[in-house]
């Protein structure tokens, strides 16, 4: 049976890694699902809009200047370069929070255009795809984020609504390569949001190996990479040594766009497989515990997904 490709270049990079060939890049991963996992070129429309059982939210596509001076409406930030983007930058804020300074002062984004390029497998030279590159970012930094909840009823009745909306980055200054440039004699920045700031410090967020995210083989196994990391994070020095997960409850709660419980069943439990493997790879080889039981007396046979904490569990991401 041939190898998977996302496998060979999860073992590549991990043996890159280990020869000091490659680098790891830690981190954080922006929330759970906020962005939408179809293909930027692809989003059939200029927003786009999902919720979970805590919230809702939508994203709104900006416009930008080109060359000519024409504004144009930017794509929607989607699929993986957004999930990595977003990561990348929530990392940069948490990192820039710990280390005393201030994330509405600025954070340069020249280290992360250079690990965001080598992580989608752009070349080092070949200003074209860094370009589209570069057009990834700005559709992010000048998308409009609303995020809004309903608690629950009073006595009388009566519940609350609170609504943010916002750019994700109050400006943002990118260097746009020639045709041929390589990324020298950066100068970019992103002044990011309150709400954006506020996203990548809540304390729930787990860490997650960034270079190992971009290597998987799609944008909802990463979703779902980063949920398994929520999920051990939780059981990892907690008093719950398991957790156990209903298909319903994790279909409403993750972004994916499948329209039947079945196949997104199918499709968790494969990226799930990738997930895991993946810790295993870049984790000495520590095996994550998980299994799909049968619930003694439910009617059609009905399956839990369960969650265990291993004796030797141990991130393969430290905590920034």
């Amino acid at each position: 049976m041939e190898m998977p490709g996302w496998m060979r270049r999860q073992l590549e990079h991990a043996t890159a890694v280990e020869h000091g060939e490659a680098n790891e890049r830690r981190g954080i991963v922006l929330g759970n699902g906020y962005f939408s996992l179809t293909p930027m070129d692809e989003q059939p429309s200029r927003k786009w809009d999902a919720s979970n059982s805590f919230t809702s939210w939508k994203i709104t596509a900006g416009e930008v200047l080109t060359k000519r001076g024409e504004w144009v409406e930017a794509p929607v930030p989607s699929g993986k370069p957004a999930l990595l983007i977003g990561a990348a930058i929530a990392t940069k804020i948490r990192s820039t929070v710990k280390a005393g300074g201030n994330p509405l002062d600025g954070i340069g984004l020249e280290e992360t255009q250079r690990a965001l390029a080598a992580d989608l497998g752009y070349t080092s030279s070949g200003g074209r795809m860094h370009q589209e590159l570069t057009r990834q970012v700005t559709g992010f930094a000048v998308a409009t984020f609303h995020m809004a909840e309903w608690g629950p009823e009073n006595a009388e009745g009566g519940r609350r609504y609170r609504q943010q909306s916002t750019t994700l980055a109050s400006d943002v200054q990118l260097y746009v390569p020639g045709w041929g440039d390589v990324l020298d004699g950066l100068d970019s920045y992103i002044v990011p949001s309150q709400l954006l700031i506020d996203l990548a410090l809540d304390p729930k967020t787990p860490p997650a190996r960034l270079d190992a995210l971009a290597r998987m083989s799609g944008p909802f196994p990463m979703q779902v990479a980063a949920w398994l990391e929520k999920v051990l994070f939780s059981i990892k020095d907690g008093p719950n040594r398991e957790r156990i997960f209903e298909w319903a409850d994790l279909y409403n709660e993750l972004t994916h766009g499948y329209k039947r419980l079945d196949n997104f069943r199918a499709k968790f439990r494969v990226a799930l497989d990738e997930a895991a493997a993946t810790r295993r790879i870049h984790g000495n080889s520590i095996e994550t515990n998980f299994t799909i039981e049968r619930v003694p007396g439910r009617r059609g046979g009905g399956t839990v997904l369960v969650i265990r904490r291993s004796p030797l569990l141990r991130l393969p991401a430290d905590e920034l």
